[in-house]
């Protein structure tokens, strides 16, 4: 990002600044912020930073602004201290001619351009005072002797540290022009919303609750149509007659914008959800969305062309085989892949034991105990191989990070081994198992270990058997 910084004597706070120049600034950048000391902001990302930097002193000009000065640099420091460079510094600049050092001459132009990859450089020569430090971290430098950004910017980090604490390392990192900064915000859009309240009766009756909120995702399906996006979370806020409120939280599966399919859902969270009091308005606001690029085709959906080849697929299995319906069966065997196995049943028992009667009716989802969020371990059928580097911790060996298909991960917690090991003679096995927690916060599982052990057969290959999400 090029960054363009202006500065004007007439601008000594954000307060002072002419609410009229924003609009006439914002007519040559995307984005413009106004900050302290009178300071200004210019995002020149794709612009070109020179002629941009002359056409918004052009206008500062235009507005009264005389003495007005732009900088422009790849960071915020080499931009700020391009623009700042005043008369203003006139009498710190002949201390620092005085003592020797080799300082920068102010530039007769009103805009300084720090060439690209020159940023430190540029800033080497200043006196650290430029930086802004604080009154007792400009006492420090002065007493080891640091007076320009080039000397403070030449001390390593762990001396910076040591002597100066956490405000002398932001202070060395500007000075070495490593300016993280977040001047631009990414402003929020406002996501699609809908609400209804009255006043004259309070409603109790589910039924009425869901007409209300089927005409709330009315509008704003249609909003998300209409910009080509699709809601994975929304919220319902009710109003209750008690005065207070109560949220409640939806989210899809698969991201869409589909009425229907929302109404499904807020039929069935209705259905579990006990409201402490009868509700008089109803608020409906999207929390996340996606848009629509990559949808996933819904094998069963009729609207897709694949419908009707599916139906055709679906017909020759159930005459080839009949309508088998397949249930799984754990058992405690210790390698988990070999656990389950599927068997089949009649659909007519299966169909019994998802309608069982509960007190004479039909269970529904209110019957259901709540479900608490957990982790799934999800398995790699067969376990890829993979390779690893290790580290000795006590009696054995631990991996410190491994190489599948998508390159190498660094493991930055590890537990284990779990050892397992059994089997008869000709299909003996014998494994260690770690969970591990990758760089990037994902939590695999991976062992090492050897099918039908042999005298050589050392300490086996790595797998990667799975991961938790």
């Amino acid at each position: 990002m090029r960054y363009v910084c202006l500065w004007s004597s007439a601008w000594p706070s954000a307060a002072a600044f002419d609410a009229e120049l924003v609009p006439a600034f914002l007519g040559l950048a995307p984005r413009v912020v106004v900050g302290e000391g009178g300071r200004v902001w210019v995002d020149a990302r794709g612009l070109h930073a020179s002629l941009l930097a002359d056409h918004l002193l052009e206008v500062a000009r235009a507005h009264g602004v005389a003495d007005a000065r732009a900088g422009t640099a790849l960071t915020p420091i080499g931009a700020e201290v391009a623009a700042t460079w005043h008369p203003a510094f006139r009498d710190l600049v002949l201390r620092s001619v005085a003592a020797g050092d080799a300082i920068h001459r102010p530039s007769p132009s009103p805009v300084t351009i720090v060439q690209p990859g020159h940023d430190r450089a540029f800033l080497a020569g200043f006196p650290v005072a430029i930086l802004d430090p604080s009154p007792f971290l400009a006492a420090l430098l002065d007493g080891i002797g640091v007076d320009t950004c080039g000397r403070l910017a030449g001390l390593d980090a762990e001396s910076v540290e040591i002597r100066l604490g956490a405000d002398g390392v932001r202070l060395w990192n500007r000075a070495r022009a490593d300016d993280d900064r977040w001047l631009f915000r990414t402003p929020l859009r406002a996501l699609p919303s809908a609400s209804l309240d009255w006043m004259e009766y309070a409603l109790r009756d589910s039924e009425r609750l869901l007409f209300v909120i089927n005409a709330l995702l009315a509008a704003v399906c249609a909003a998300l149509a209409a910009q080509g996006e699709r809601a994975r979370a929304l919220t319902l806020l009710f109003s209750l007659a008690d005065k207070t409120q109560h949220e409640l939280p939806l989210r899809s599966a698969r991201p869409t914008a589909d009425q229907t399919r929302w109404l499904r859902l807020v039929r069935d969270a209705l259905e579990r959800c006990t409201l402490p009091d009868a509700v008089m308005g109803i608020a409906l606001r999207i929390e996340a969305v996606t848009g629509n690029d990559g949808a996933q085709g819904d094998l069963f959906d009729r609207g897709f062309a694949s419908a009707e080849a599916v139906e055709v697929m679906l017909a020759n299995l159930a005459d080839d085989h009949g309508e088998l319906v397949v249930a799984p069966r754990a058992s405690e065997h210790p390698l988990v892949e070999r656990r389950t196995r599927w068997v089949a049943e009649e659909p007519a028992a299966v169909a019994g034991r998802t309608s069982t009667a509960v007190a004479g009716r039909t269970t529904t989802s209110a019957d259901r105990p709540p479900t608490v969020p957990q982790l799934t371990l999800q398995l790699v059928t067969p376990p890829e191989p993979i390779t690893v580097a290790t580290e000795p911790r006590r009696d054995h060996e631990v991996p410190t990070r491994y190489r599948d298909a998508r390159g190498w991960h660094q493991l930055v917690d590890v537990a284990g081994p779990d050892r397992v090991s059994g089997g008869a003679w000709d299909v003996a096995y014998a494994r260690e198992y770690f969970r591990c927690v990758r760089d990037d916060g994902l939590l695999v599982w991976i062992f090492h270990g050897v099918e039908r052990p042999e005298p050589d057969a050392g300490h086996g290959a790595w797998f990667l058997h799975g991961w938790w999400d």
